[in-house]
């Protein structure tokens, strides 16, 4: 948990130019086939995409991405710096996209995770996710299958229940 200066600290934006060198760090530290700084780059020209930051006393911490596509979207990203993990900084990212991705018309949100991990895929359960599929041989570095995980908006679980009376 992140201590109350900390907290003040540190807030969540969107994603800028000049976050990109220090997200494409960050990236790179901790995926095996991490994104180039021109891949974010290119989001920043995309209607459809909605890239958050953490930054804490001006450096990124954090980030998170998801793409929209008709009534879905998919979380493309999110990482947090090594030396500030375990400060709730994820959980304050997805607290700031998930809700603006259902408030642009996502009835539903994926994500693809390694198998293996257990970290990431507690915190999705956290969020409502909830296991949908398998991937098989998804990743390649190391070869891995991947977790399809997916949330379903609250309008939609109103709608499907109404549905059902």
């Amino acid at each position: 948990m992140m201590n109350d200066p900390d907290r003040r600290k540190m807030q969540i934006t969107r994603m800028k130019m000049e976050h990109i060198p220090q997200i494409a760090a960050i990236e790179a530290e901790t995926f095996s086939e991490p994104w180039s700084e021109k891949g974010f780059a290119d989001t920043l020209t995309m209607d459809h995409v909605l890239f958050y930051v953490a930054v804490t006393s001006g450096q990124v911490t954090g980030y998170c991405g998801i793409y929209l596509a008709a009534d879905e979207g998919e979380l493309t990203n999110i990482a947090v710096a090594t030396g500030f993990r375990r400060r709730n900084i994820a959980c304050q990212l997805l607290d700031t996209a998930l809700p603006q991705a259902f408030a642009k018309g996502a009835g539903r949100i994926y994500l693809e995770v390694r198998r293996s991990n257990a970290p990431a895929i507690s915190l999705y359960e956290k969020y409502g996710f909830s296991v949908a599929g398998i991937r098989k041989g998804f990743y390649q570095f190391p070869q891995e299958d991947a977790l399809v995980m997916m949330k379903e908006s609250a309008d939609n679980d109103t709608k499907d229940k109404e549905k059902l009376l």
